[in-house]
């Protein structure tokens, strides 16, 4: 049985930093991520003076990466694992911001599909979220908003890791992963959960990656976060490096 390694990346972005401090977090994120050409984040929208969505695509640019934009969300991959051709750029309407309490903006997943340089690996299909605040448990406010959202992302997840597909969402969930299920009940299992390995990633075990539970080809393997002790970073959530083991498909 051959495999093959996802090395994926996730930084939850600050939008109120001054420009300076987003400049830096975002060259730290490309320049220190050669290992890990899969990367996601958050906090990448139209709000303020925020200028993180267009030091991302300046530096994804640079370092030879696709990348894909949804109201705060991204998802950037190095085109040396994408075989030429096959990268589609979509994303998922999850939520209104109409319907949540509080401030924010409407709850969108960034998706990047492409085929893997290895034909073996084959399909990959990327999304990054970022649910509400305040919305942890049932009575509280948002609790239906992130309910509705875990159940978008089921059916996305269900329909883009049919057959040898593979699926995957990253993001900041907003609950901690330790006791709380990101997936709501879904079909999707955090790669912290598969390998009870909770982290701090600022707030709480509340950064990572996901994949679909019916991606039998895929297993956890490593999940760490580096703290500001490790890689300083302006954004109030830490860097998270993740890798997932795939088995190679039968046939290509």
């Amino acid at each position: 049985m051959t495999t093959s390694q996802l090395r994926v990346q996730h930084t939850s972005l600050q939008f109120s930093d001054k420009p300076a401090q987003q400049l830096h977090d975002v060259n730290l994120l490309f320049s220190n991520g050669g290992a890990y050409p899969i990367k996601t984040g958050t906090e990448a929208g139209g709000i303020g003076g925020n200028k993180n969505k267009e030091y991302l695509h300046d530096f994804a640019e640079k370092f030879n990466h696709v990348i894909n934009f949804a109201a705060d969300t991204w998802v950037a991959v190095d085109k040396r694992i994408i075989e030429p051709g096959t990268v589609e750029k979509d994303d998922l309407f999850l939520a209104s911001n109409d319907d949540m309490v509080g401030h924010g903006q409407n709850r969108v997943m960034a998706t990047l599909k492409f085929q893997h340089i290895n034909e073996l690996v084959g399909e990959i299909n990327q999304g990054s979220v970022h649910y509400a605040t305040r919305g942890r448990k049932r009575g509280e406010p948002n609790y239906d908003i992130n309910k509705q959202c875990a159940e978008k992302i089921h059916r996305w997840m269900v329909e883009n890791g049919r057959g040898s597909a593979l699926a995957f969402v990253n993001g900041d969930f907003n609950m901690p992963d330790r006791t709380l299920d990101w997936a709501l009940g879904g079909n999707f299992t955090s790669m912290a959960d598969e390998l009870e390995a909770w982290q701090m990633t600022g707030h709480g075990p509340i950064d990572g990656f996901a994949s679909y539970d019916n991606d039998g080809r895929v297993k956890a393997k490593r999940f760490t976060v580096l703290d500001d002790t490790e890689l300083m970073m302006f954004s109030d959530h830490y860097y998270c490096q993740g890798v997932w083991v795939v088995t190679h498909k039968k046939h290509a």
